[in-house]
């Protein structure tokens, strides 16, 4: 494609009133809808306009070099059209330059917001953008050689530039630099991850953040080798540690190189939970972690831990016996390496005076509080890096820098995140004439959604920047500081509030937690939850939705451990009831079950210790007797930790009394018995008389009388008919007759 430039001095193209007008009205409303004025495009409004469901074409501009223009240089503009719903045919676009340079943040902020007031501009190219699909995009690099006279003769400064097509604008920005001395500049990095609601981050988001393209190591990419000062979340390396040897590789390698980077660095709040909403909800100090016993199993530290022995400053506790588990401290989870401690780093426009004065309490002679502070949080708007509140130290970081570096920094599209460099050396060569000898303190502010590219290319701008050197937060605080006053913050008084409720739960976890042989397993958890919710990354709609989540753990927490119970029936004098302790909780607990009836007619024992099991229902046995014949009585059933703490919901059960259903029992048994032995005593005896009775009814018989035919036998008859004795007796007369 070719691009002509047309003679220097030729006017501008003008368009008719009516479409200036809705170009520049257009350009103010889409300014306040975008993060950066710089990377943004601004397009006339069509007639009739277009429906919520249409996306309309945009127009950016990107210097080359990321904005400089040194003497001698040509200008090159690279244009984008990107075509929105509809396609966008082959258009032609000009590049104009202002006469006279933006001097201060004010005049930058109203040129990049679309509001081109007060400013000469003076065409220098023109060219034409080639047909674009919907959705697509289109580029063309517009050239003004070094020898046109627009470009010659420019003294120091930030220039305006507008690329206007068809009724789309960009404005954006040149600076031609300097000589002089060079202003130290020094810049702080977070490193953190997205916002959590659990207390630490898995062993899989781990490995997936450490990986190759992860989150986390494309910010160690980008910091490696500058000058940065690192402001790291303590909770990260802590989530890594706790896996032990469980710990994914990536996660160990990414631990290992963050320690071994050179650069300065200070701790975060855990979770970079927000300061000022703490100290605002009544805190006389920021909290941090009581514990992380929960996160942490003993099989994965039986034996050398390499996310804990090979990467830790502080070494982890000896275990006591060979074969047990060795759990590294609190303090060596937490561990960064070598840090400056008491930094404090609120969220940008939090730190008021009573901010820095409750956090200045917390420093010491040896190590001082120093508390970053946003310039637009200083009373006249001042930039002085080094400075102090009623003798606190409150590095001043450019509040403007920071914003557009962010802006950068979050931009994956090539041509916006150039554009929104060269806005930043905009900003920063102002930055540099309003300090003199002083250094310029900038920060990257939280985030999440940056590319490698992003991050590299934004931080790789500040240690090219004409007339800057890099230094550090150290250095930047160590000078001698200037003592301002800070306006009022801009702290949401509904974080306030919502701190203020976490703090109550977290109270009543406490307490329920001393059904625990180790309630730090569970106030440990609670308290790293509650951090991490509050974290300076939760804003808006979902920071409310992460706490009202939270809070309804809480209550399900305090809820995991109570009384299954229903009425019961004592059918005797004495017996046990017997409900159950429910315990929803993974580790086993201590509770005192208190048994009180609302009616003397039952005497019960009113103090049962119950160990109950891990996740599971334990029955118990409390022993009852009866004062009473029968009756119904109510009885409380309630549970309390060994401290005499509450548990769970308290119980009512309705007892119904049958205790003489035992004595009528005994008596029953006691009748049968009596009757069974009676009536066979009855049978025995008139057996017996029935018996005698019948004997004396029979006649008495002669030795003679026969009975039932047969004769009764002499002491001498042998059995033998006398007709069969004559028979034997004969032979014997005959023998004896003569």
């Amino acid at each position: 494609m070719t691009v002509t430039s047309p003679p220097s001095g030729s006017p501008v193209l003008r368009r008719p009133l009516a479409r200036r007008l809705l170009a520049t009205l257009a350009a103010g409303a889409l300014a306040l809808g975008v993060t950066l004025p710089s990377a943004a495009a601004w397009a006339a409004s069509p007639e009739p306009s277009p429906s919520p469901s249409t996306v309309a074409s945009a127009l950016s501009a990107a210097p080359a070099a990321n904005g400089i223009l040194r003497p001698g240089d040509p200008l090159s503009v690279v244009v984008t059209v990107s075509a929105g719903s509809l396609s966008s045919p082959a258009t032609p676009v000009a590049l104009s330059i202002g006469s006279t340079s933006l001097g201060d943040d004010a005049s930058l902020d109203r040129w990049l917001g679309g509001d081109s007031s007060g400013q000469t501009l003076q065409q220098v190219a023109t060219g034409t953008v080639d047909a674009t699909a919907s959705g697509a995009q289109s580029s063309v690099t517009l050239s003004v050689p070094a020898t046109d006279p627009a470009l010659a003769g420019r003294g120091a400064g930030v220039y305006p530039v507008l690329v206007s097509a068809a009724g789309l604008t960009a404005p954006s920005v040149v600076v031609v630099p300097t000589d002089g001395p060079s202003t130290p500049i020094a810049l702080v990095v977070p490193i953190t991850a997205a916002p959590l609601t659990r207390g630490l981050l898995t062993g899989n988001e781990l490995a997936e953040l450490t990986a190759v393209d992860g989150a986390l190591s494309a910010q160690l990419d980008a910091v490696d080798g500058t000058a940065a000062t690192l402001a790291i979340d303590p909770a990260i390396p802590a989530a890594i540690r706790v896996l032990g040897s469980a710990a994914p590789p990536t996660a160990v390698a990414w631990l290992q190189r963050l320690l071994a980077l050179p650069n300065d660095r200070f701790a975060l709040q855990f979770g970079d939970a927000d300061i000022a909403a703490q100290l605002q909800a009544g805190l006389s100090a920021p909290l941090g972690p009581t514990s992380l016993q929960s996160y942490m199993t003993g099989s994965d530290f039986t034996g050398p831990a390499p996310a804990v022995s090979a990467v830790s400053s502080p070494a982890p506790a000896p275990s006591a016996s060979p074969g047990q588990p060795s759990f590294p401290t609190l303090e060596t989870l937490l561990d960064i390496g070598s840090a400056t401690s008491n930094v404090f780093w609120p969220a940008t426009g939090s730190a008021g005076p009573e901010t820095v004065a409750a956090l200045g309490a917390q420093g010491t002679p040896e190590e001082p509080t120093r508390v970053l502070t946003a310039s637009t949080s200083v009373a006249g708007g001042s930039r002085v890096a080094a400075a102090s509140v009623a003798g606190v130290s409150t590095p001043v970081y450019d509040a403007e820098v920071s914003r557009v570096l962010a802006a950068a920094a979050g931009q994956n599209d090539a041509t916006r995140r150039s554009a929104s460099l060269a806005a930043a050396q905009g900003y920063l060569a102002v930055a540099r004439s309003s300090a003199g000898d002083q250094p310029v303190l900038a920060v990257l502010d939280r985030g999440t959604d940056r590319s490698r590219v992003s991050l590299r290319a934004t931080l790789g701008l500040l240690s090219t920047a004409p007339g800057f050197a890099t230094s550090t937060l150290a250095e930047v605080s160590d000078r001698p500081a200037s003592e301002i006053s800070l306006v009022a913050p801009t702290v949401d008084p509904t974080r306030a509030t919502e701190v203020g409720d976490l703090l109550a739960d977290e109270q009543s976890v406490d307490r329920f937690a001393t059904i625990l042989d180790e309630p730090e397993l569970l106030t440990g958890r609670e308290r790293a939850e509650m951090l991490q919710v509050i974290s300076v990354s939760w804003t808006g709609d979902p920071a409310r939705q992460a706490v009202a989540d939270h809070r309804a753990g809480t209550q399900t927490t305090l809820d995991s451990v109570g009384i299954l119970s229903s009425d019961f029936r004592l059918v005797s004098s004495s017996a046990p009831l017997r409900p159950w302790v429910r315990n929803d909780l993974p580790w086993p607990v201590t509770v005192v079950l208190d048994v009180s009836p609302n009616d003397a007619r039952l005497r019960v024992q009113d103090r049962t210790t119950v160990e109950a099991q891990a996740a599971a229902n334990t029955r118990v046995e409390v022993p009852v007797e009866a004062r009473i014949a029968n009756g119904e009585v109510s009885v409380d059933l309630q549970l309390y930790s060994p401290t005499d703490q509450p548990v769970g919901t308290p119980q009512r059960v309705d007892v119904e009394v049958r205790a003489e259903w035992e004595s009528i029992g005994l008596i029953v048994i006691v009748v049968l018995v009596v009757g069974f032995l009676g009536l066979g005593v009855v049978r025995t005896i008139a057996r017996r008389r029935r018996t005698r009775a019948e004997d004396e009814s029979t006649p008495a018989l002669d030795a003679d009388t026969p009975v039932d035919g047969i004769g009764v036998k002499g002491p001498d008859d042998d059995g033998r008919s006398p007709a069969e004795s004559a028979d034997e007796t004969a032979p014997d007369e005959q023998e004896i007759r003569p």
